[in-house]
């Protein structure tokens, strides 16, 4: 009979986890949040840079407090930490918005409301509570928080919030995107760009903008789109937008050090092209929802389909050709070109019956290349007819 070979037990002990168990209690917890924010030796991080959004109500974070109050057991709240590093900073995997809701309420950021158990203290804040209450909560409350030690293995840390958020709250597309291809280009486009953009009024209205596309990382994920389309171009046979997304942030994490400033630089001036150029035709055809069937039809639609990644593909493409046949200056256009242009845009769309979709994917590879040829065949033909004037 023959014997199984034992396992290599390398990669077993690579992704092993090293749990240690603690109990702490609300004030010891706050405690160390403030440090964290200060960045001090063993302090708590509620926000590494694949943590969500803050997205608790007043109503949840009521919730939070008066289980503690109760010692009604919340799930249990994981860290890492990196014992290889002379600080070590103690990052929330799972149930930062737990321990952020207490940390606020010990801030007096919000007052109780819609307990249904302790209806009393609806109304207070921290400070307003009475003493044995207030006691009982930072010294006799108990919350139970496990450690994994990453030192090993960094990427540790990442699969653990992966795992535990697929399992119970699954990640949207784009808040998994910016944990698996995590890079400083991908940090500069979440912390820098996009904090940047969003005080401009054109950004806000054509990517529309608001706190819960914010939140959930969809107006990351429209704005990958747009950089991944034209990173790419239409890619035979590539139907979905995920992969261009995908595509876009995986060539950027391997960006050296010098490209990567580069890039950087190469996509502001991108941007501000692109946002000028349709913030343009919109104020000039008074088309509200540019990336919507409004900027063929010009009526305006409603709920959700007033941004379709539909049209951003072909009028990122387009854009793109117009600055590659050099039609126009992009610091010297007059009102007449940005006119053209959008006419020649909307013929291509016309020609090509782009607004029928009919049953088929309108972000498919067969579809947006009949339209994407059709306008560039009609850009052309603008463009001789401009040259023999």
């Amino acid at each position: 009979m023959k014997h199984k070979q034992n396992m290599d037990l390398t990669e077993f002990n690579e992704w092993k986890c090293e749990v240690r168990k603690n109990v702490y209690q609300f004030g010891q917890l706050c405690s160390l949040i403030s440090d964290g924010y200060d960045r001090k030796h063993g302090g708590i991080v509620l926000d590494p840079d694949y943590q969500r959004e803050y997205k608790f109500g007043k109503k949840k974070e009521s919730s939070i407090i008066e289980s503690l109050l109760l010692n009604i057991p919340i799930p249990v709240i994981y860290l890492s930490k990196d014992t290889e590093q002379e600080k070590v900073l103690l990052n929330v995997i799972d149930g930062a918005h737990r321990l952020k809701a207490m940390y606020r309420f010990k801030n007096n950021e919000f007052a109780l409301t819609e307990l249904t158990k302790l209806k009393s203290l609806n109304g207070q804040k921290f400070d307003q509570l009475p003493p044995n209450v207030k006691n009982r909560l930072e010294m006799d409350s108990q919350i139970n928080v496990e450690s994994i030690d990453v030192s090993n293995n960094e990427e540790l840390e990442y699969e653990v919030f992966m795992r535990f958020n697929q399992a119970t709250n699954p990640l949207t597309r784009q808040e998994l995107n910016e944990v698996v291809y995590r890079s400083k280009f991908s940090l500069w486009i979440k912390d820098t760009l996009i904090q940047n953009l969003s005080k401009m009024c054109k950004f806000k209205k054509m990517f529309k903008y608001n706190d819960t596309r914010k939140k959930d990382k969809t107006i990351n994920y429209d704005l990958y789109a747009c950089l991944g389309y034209s990173y790419s171009g239409l890619v035979e046979g590539k139907n979905d937008t995920p992969y261009y997304v995908e595509r876009f942030m995986k060539d950027m994490k391997n960006l050296s050090e010098e490209k990567l400033e580069l890039k950087k630089v190469e996509i502001e001036n991108y941007l501000k092209g692109f946002l000028d150029f349709y913030n343009k035709i919109s104020i000039e055809e008074e088309i509200e929802n540019i990336f919507s069937k409004e900027f063929v039809t010009q009526i305006t639609p409603k709920g959700n389909h007033k941004f379709l990644i539909s049209f951003l593909i072909p009028l990122t493409l387009s854009y793109d050709y117009l600055i590659l046949k050099v039609f126009f200056e992009r610091d010297k256009l007059i009102e007449a070109d940005y006119h053209l242009a959008y006419k020649a845009i909307v013929r291509g769309m016309n020609s090509s019956k782009f607004i029928d979709f009919g049953g088929v994917s309108s972000t498919s590879y067969r579809f947006q290349k009949k339209c994407i040829d059709y306008i560039k065949e009609s850009i052309d033909q603008m463009i001789r007819r401009d040259t023999m004037k």
